[in-house]
């Protein structure tokens, strides 16, 4: 194989790459503005995910692929570190998007701002691995590109290091991080003890006969409670809203919009071949040398995390005052809506849950957006601290508002769709995976009341007496509306874009859904 052959199919994490380099390197030739290698990183984000969308045959991009259509969605090879599949392309898709909507709106951040090189550099780094996430064929492959993702995220969310609560925050980020991390190889060793490979094609051919179940189960166990740590699945949730609340805002929209995206992603690798291939392998007892069923104790497994996940986090939602933590507990929530596509295990239900993570980036990624925005223009963190936000900040307002409603699942909004999609899904494989569906749906009902509570505060509630809120840009001034109201134009693009596409993908939703069938179809098809 030539190194061209080799590269091509790389180029988008190339591009990033390469941005990633240049950046590092104007920084150090003290070239640290915060618009140039905003900049910078805007347009690696944008090349990457352009390719990306050609590599997926997307027209009128199709013939600026790079990536030969015959290696897309082949055949597993069981000594492949890594592997070309459509739905995997849909991912690099998502973490693209989140990327660039969130170095599009922090390039709205101060001019000179100590430190913009390294924020920006450590973004495209983390997105670097989840990119490699995706087309990971070997559980070390796979926990590595994790790694990278997750130590570059430590780091941002610890970017403004004279803040003791983002400092708090990563400190107890990385202590989690590291738990999972050796929660999640050990799991890997014990598979390579019972299988002899770490290739997840090759598990997936041996797994029928299971010569040794305790070491399989008790591998699999910790890979689950591993990547539930990122993926924020109860019980494994409790680091994330600490965190959440004490990063800097924009990286929280990178993480619940982007980076939780890759535990959800390894879930679907890791697990949808034994739940679709080995469904049964035998009535042994788990704890002898006979073989078992594991697609069932699986999906078992992934149903309650599922139920736990969404009930937990909505709940507890409902008794936060302080609006980001409102809102990272409503992510945990929609991470367990996520998993019930990976429990169900069939391509409607996979296609659900992959729309669904593509709504969420839209969805809370932004909402997340215009909480940064709102603190930067002067008002607090509490939910009663937006009163009357709605006349002081009509567009703004309107736009936080589409993204709460899409959260809920109001319909003409690309959160109904993807609901729609998942919770039909689910009823259409029946038995117990009809709960799941009824489950998501009561706990969608649940949700409407703290999205409700923060649509009141907005825009029935009077305004406070109090002084003008302050513009989000050095030197920015201006009248009270989104374009040029002081959050900076790219964040106020950001929000923009994120509002439009909730409200157009609601209402013609065929040509993104379509494609994500049609990736889920071909997953499900080859299994990995």
């Amino acid at each position: 194989m030539d190194v061209a052959s080799f590269v091509l199919p790389f180029l988008p994490e190339v591009v990033l790459l390469a941005a990633t380099l240049l950046i590092f390197l104007l920084d150090v030739l003290h070239v640290r503005r915060t618009e140039i290698v905003g900049a910078l990183a805007v347009a690696g984000a944008a090349v990457a995910l352009l390719l990306v969308v050609a590599d997926l045959r997307f027209a009128p991009l199709a013939s600026l692929a790079t990536l030969p259509a015959g290696r897309i969605d082949a055949v597993g090879s069981p000594t492949a570190l890594f592997a070309f599949t459509s739905l995997g392309l849909v991912f690099q898709g998502v973490f693209l998007i989140a990327t660039l909507l969130v170095s599009l709106a922090s390039v709205s951040r101060p001019s000179d701002e100590r430190g913009a090189p390294i924020f920006f550099g450590l973004l495209l780094l983390a997105t670097l691995g989840m990119l490699l996430v995706t087309v990971a064929a070997d559980l070390i492959f796979l926990l590595l590109a994790v790694e990278l993702t997750s130590i570059s995220t430590y780091l941002l969310v610890a970017y403004t290091r004279r803040d003791p609560r983002s400092l708090e925050a990563a400190m107890k980020f990385y202590i989690i991080g590291a738990l999972s991390t050796t929660l999640s190889f050990f799991g890997a060793s014990l598979l390579y003890g019972a299988y002899g490979t770490t290739n997840l094609y090759a598990i997936r051919l041996a797994a029928g006969p299971v010569g040794f179940p305790v070491l399989v189960l008790l591998g699999y166990g910790f890979l689950i409670a591993g990547l539930a740590f990122k993926a924020t699945l109860v019980p494994f949730h409790a680091w994330a809203v600490d965190v959440y609340d004490g990063a800097p805002t924009d990286v929280t929209a990178f993480l619940a919009g982007g980076s939780k995206k890759v535990g959800l992603f390894a879930f679907f690798l890791v697990f949808l071949a034994p739940i679709l291939f080995v469904r049964t392998v035998g009535g042994g007892s788990p704890f002898t040398g006979a073989a078992v069923g594991l697609g069932p104790v699986f999906q078992l497994t992934l149903g309650v995390l599922a139920v736990l996940t969404m009930t937990v986090g909505n709940v507890l939602a409902l008794l936060q005052k302080e609006m980001k933590r409102m809102l990272a507990y409503s992510s945990i929530s929609q991470a367990g809506y996520m998993l019930i596509g990976i429990t169900v295990g069939t391509a409607p239900a996979i296609a659900g849950a992959t729309l669904q993570i593509f709504a969420h980036v839209f969805m809370k990624g932004a909402a997340f957006l215009v909480v940064g925005g709102v603190a930067a223009l002067g008002i607090g963190p509490l939910v009663d601290d937006y009163r009357g936000l709605g006349t002081r900040r009509p567009l703004l307002s309107v736009a936080f508002a589409l993204m709460l409603l899409s959260l809920a699942g109001v319909p003409l909004t690309i959160g109904f769709v993807s609901k729609f999609v998942l919770f039909s899904a689910a009823v259409q494989a029946q038995g117990f995976f009809v709960w799941l569906a009824v489950a998501g749906l009561l706990n969608s009902a649940l949700s409407v009341f703290y999205y409700a509570r923060v649509l009141k505060v907005m825009f029935f509630d009077p305004a406070p007496a109090a002084p003008a809120d302050r513009g989000a840009v050095v030197g920015a001034s201006g009248p009270s509306i989104l374009p040029a109201g002081g959050l900076g134009y790219g964040r106020a693009v950001a929000i923009g874009l994120s509002a439009a596409l909730i409200v157009l993908v609601g209402l013609y939703p065929q040509p993104v859904l379509g494609a994500i069938q049609l990736a889920a179809q071909h997953f499900v098809a080859t299994g990995a």
